[in-house]
C-alpha cells in the first residue's frame, strides 16, 4: 500500500473527527446534545461526498480513504454499544424497578404504532429479502427506543428533578433491552446458519462462552479494589472485541456481540473514571460511523426522499413515533398519579433516539432487514427526534412554572 495513499486517508480521518467535534460544540450552545451535532455533521459529510462528481471523490476519497472510515467507524460503533450494554446491565440493577405490568404497556405502545405506521409504506421500506412482516417488525422496534446514553446526558444537563429520572431511565432500559433482543432473533430468523462452518460455529461458541462466563471473572478477580487505569480500559476494549469477533463467526452483526459483552460485564467494577475514557474514545472514532453509513446509501434513494411521497412518509413516521412516546409518557404518568405537565415531559424525554437508533438501523441494513430507504428514513427520524427533545421540554418546563405566575397576577387584578 503507497504511503500516499495512507497519509491522505489519515488526513481525512482526522479532517472528520476534528470538525465533527467542532459542530458537536456548536451545537452544544444551542443547547442541544453534542452527539446531535455529530450525527448531523458526519451524514452530512457523507452524503455530500456521495453526491460529489467522480473526479471530486476520487480526489477525496480514494478506496484506502473509504476503506480506513470504515473500519474506524466500526471500531467506534463497537465500543459505543458496549457501554450501551454495560449501561443497560448498570441501569437494570441500580434503583428501584417498575413493576413488570407498568413496563410492557410502555414498551409494546411504540412498537405496535411505530409498526402500523410503516404499514403503508411497505413496498419502500421493505429490504432484499422482500418480507413486509420483517420492515413493519424492525420499523416499530427501531422507533421504539430511547438512547440511554443520551437521555443520561439530558437527565443531566436539563437538570430534570426526580423521580423523573428514575421513572424515564427505567423505561428507556426496558426499551432498548426488548429492541435488542427483537433485532437480535430477527437476524438469526433471517441468517442461513447453515453456511457456516463447523470450525468457525466452534470458535464463535468458545468466544461468546469466554465472554460471558470467563473474561468477567478475571476482571473481577485482577481489577477488584486495585486502581483502574489504561490496563482495565484495555481490557475493556479486549472484552467488547471479542464479544464481537464471536458473532462474528456466527455469520452476524459484530455489534451484537458488543451489546453482549457489555451486559456480562460485571456490574459495579468499572468507575465512572474508565467508562469516561472509553466513552472519549467511540467518541472519537463515531463520527466516521456515520459518513461510512451515508456512503452505503445509494443517490436514488436520497432523491426518492426527498420527493413528496417521501416527505409525507417521513412525516407519518415522526407523528408516530413521536406521539407513541408520548402516550407512554402519559400513561406511566398517570400510573405514577402525576400532573399532566410532568408526565409531558417524560414523554419529550423518551424520545431521545441517538445513537441507538442508527446503530440498530446500521444492523438491519447489513442484515438485509430493510433496505437503503429506510435506513436513510430512520437517520432523518432519529436525528429529528433527538434534535426537539431538550427544546420540548424547556418550553413545557418554562410554561409549568410561568402557569402559577400568570394565575396570581389575574387574583390580584380581579382583587
Amino acid at each position: 500500500m503507497p504511503l500516499g495513499n495512507v497519509l491522505q486517508a489519515l488526513i481525512i480521518l482526522t479532517i472528520v473527527l476534528v470538525s465533527s467535534v467542532f459542530v458537536g460544540n456548536l451545537f452544544r450552545r444551542f443547547n442541544q446534545p453534542a452527539v446531535v451535532g455529530v450525527i448531523f455533521f458526519g451524514l452530512l459529510i457523507g452524503t455530500v461526498l456521495a453526491l460529489s462528481p467522480h473526479s471530486v471523490k476520487s480526489v477525496l476519497l480514494s478506496a484506502t480513504s473509504k476503506s480506513l472510515i470504515d473500519d474506524v467507524g466500526q471500531a467506534g460503533l463497537l465500543l459505543l454499544l458496549f457501554l450501551v450494554g454495560i449501561e443497560l446491565r448498570t441501569y437494570g440493577k441500580s434503583g428501584e424497578r417498575s413493576p413488570l405490568w407498568q413496563l410492557v404497556p410502555c414498551v409494546a405502545i411504540p412498537i405496535v404504532i411505530c409498526a402500523a405506521a410503516a404499514w403503508p409504506f411497505a413496498h419502500r421500506l421493505v429490504g432484499p429479502d422482500h418480507n413486509p412482516l420483517h420492515v413493519w417488525l424492525f420499523v416499530g422496534v427501531a422507533l421504539s427506543v430511547t438512547a440511554v446514553p443520551v437521555l443520561v446526558l439530558l437527565l443531566k444537563d436539563l437538570g430534570v428533578p426526580a423521580p423523573i429520572p428514575g421513572v424515564a431511565l427505567g423505561i428507556a432500559v426496558a426499551a432498548d433491552a426488548t429492541a435488542w433482543a427483537v433485532v437480535t432473533g430477527l437476524i438469526l430468523l433471517t441468517t442461513d446458519l447453515s453456511a457456516v462452518s463447523v470450525t468457525a460455529l466452534c470458535v464463535g461458541v468458545a468466544l461468546l462462552l469466554t465472554v460471558m462466563f470467563v473474561l468477567p471473572r478475571i476482571f473481577q478477580r485482577w481489577f477488584q479494589g486495585s486502581e483502574q487505569g489504561a490496563p482495565f480500559v484495555v481490557a475493556m476494549f479486549a472484552c467488547a472485541l471479542v464479544g464481537a469477533a464471536a458473532t462474528q463467526m456466527f455469520g452476524l452483526h459484530p455489534a451484537l456481540g458488543a451489546v453482549l459483552a457489555g451486559l456480562f460485564f460485571p456490574a459495579g467494577l468499572a468507575n465512572m473514571a474508565s467508562q469516561r475514557a472509553i466513552a472519549t474514545v467511540a467518541e472519537m472514532l463515531i463520527p466516521a460511523f456515520f459518513v461510512s453509513s451515508a456512503l452505503s446509501v445509494p443517490l436514488q434513494v436520497l432523491g426518492d426522499l426527498f420527493r413528496w411521497s417521501g416527505l409525507l412518509c417521513l412525516l407519518i413516521l415522526i407523528i408516530a413515533a413521536f406521539g407513541s412516546k408520548i402516550a407512554v409518557g402519559l400513561i406511566a404518568g398517570r400510573m405514577q398519579r402525576w400532573p399532566l405537565a410532568t408526565s409531558a415531559q417524560l414523554g419529550v424525554l423518551l424520545n431521545c433516539r441517538g445513537v441507538t437508533e442508527l446503530a440498530i438501523a446500521s444492523i438491519g441494513l447489513q442484515a438485509r432487514l430493510i433496505g437503503p430507504y429506510a435506513f436513510a428514513m430512520l437517520c432523518a427520524l432519529a436525528i429529528v427526534t433527538t434534535a426537539v427533545t431538550a427544546p420540548l421540554y424547556r418550553a413545557i418546563d418554562n410554561r409549568t412554572h410561568a402557569m402559577p405566575r400568570q394565575d396570581v397576577g389575574q387574583v390580584a387584578r380581579v382583587a
